[in-house]
C-alpha cells in the first residue's frame, strides 16, 4: 500500500492591522528619539559645548549616580524578567503544539 503523505497544517499568524503597525512605529521612533536626545545632551557636555539651553536641559537630566545604578539594576531585572517570560511562552506553544499534532493523529 501507498503511505498517504501527511502535509503538516502551518499555524500562520494573524497580520496587525495598519493603525496598530503604526501605533508602534510612532512608539518606537519616540523612543529612539529621547535616547538620541539623552546621548546629544551629555556628548555636548563632554565635549564642553556648553549654552543656556543646554544647561537647562542637563539640569533636567541630571541624576545622580545611585539614580544611574539603579536604572541600569531595573534595566538588567527587565531582561531577565522578558527572558524568563519569553522562554516559558516558548514552551507553552511548544507543548500547544504538541497535543494538537497529537490530536491529528
Amino acid at each position: 500500500m501507498k503511505k498517504e503523505k501527511r502535509t503538516n497544517d502551518l499555524i500562520i499568524r494573524k497580520r496587525s492591522s495598519i493603525f496598530k503597525m503604526f501605533e508602534r512605529f510612532v512608539f518606537l521612533v519616540g523612543l529612539w528619539a529621547i535616547t538620541a536626545y539623552i546621548i546629544y545632551v551629555n556628548v555636548c557636555f563632554l565635549l564642553n559645548a556648553y549654552s543656556d539651553t543646554l544647561v537647562s536641559d542637563y539640569l533636567f537630566l541630571n541624576l545622580s549616580y545611585f539614580a544611574y545604578a539603579r536604572f541600569a539594576l531595573l534595566v538588567l531585572v527587565m531582561v531577565v524578567v522578558m527572558t524568563v517570560f519569553g522562554w516559558l511562552r516558548i514552551k507553552t506553544l511548544k507543548r500547544r503544539a504538541d497535543h494538537h499534532e497529537q490530536d491529528k493523529s
